[in-house]
């Protein structure tokens, strides 16, 4: 997960089950440090009524439904948002690129493959490439 104003990771997760349980380590990850999400954007994996409903009022959600949507009733706040002001919907949700951007730079520096065999030392190595990444990539919002 990324912070877009500095671009600096503030989550990751791990898993060899699926890119979902990742998903669920990372928010945790975020929950124990008290970091608080104020919108985020998801790919159409992600877009089930189960994960909106994870995220309150609080957070603003951009994503793009899947095409077997069963019930209106999650998705209507978002519908509304996509309805009334699709372009700026769409600028925000599009944001997500700094983040596939920012892992793909990361593969081409860092090597997209982990070398490790054991889950602990994998993670480690997952974390240094997360704070390395940190390192070399802050921006910083010119005023």
């Amino acid at each position: 997960m990324n912070d877009l104003a500095t671009g600096m990771y503030v989550g990751y997760g791990m898993s060899h089950r699926s890119e979902m349980d990742a998903f669920h380590k990372a928010k945790a990850m975020l929950l124990r440090m008290g970091v608080p999400i104020n919108s985020l954007r998801l790919e159409k994996y992600f877009s089930c009524g189960k994960i909106i409903k994870k995220f309150g009022f609080a957070t603003t959600l951009f994503l793009i439904p899947k095409k077997n949507i069963h019930k209106v009733g999650v998705w209507a706040s978002i519908l509304a948002r996509v309805v009334v002001l699709a372009v700026d919907f769409l600028s925000q949700y599009f944001y997500r690129n700094l983040s596939e951007s920012g892992f793909l730079s990361d593969k081409r520096r860092f090597g997209g493959f982990i070398w490790q065999r054991w889950d602990d030392r994998q993670e480690v190595a997952l974390f240094s490439v997360a704070f390395l990444h940190n390192i070399y990539a802050i921006r910083v919002n010119p005023k």
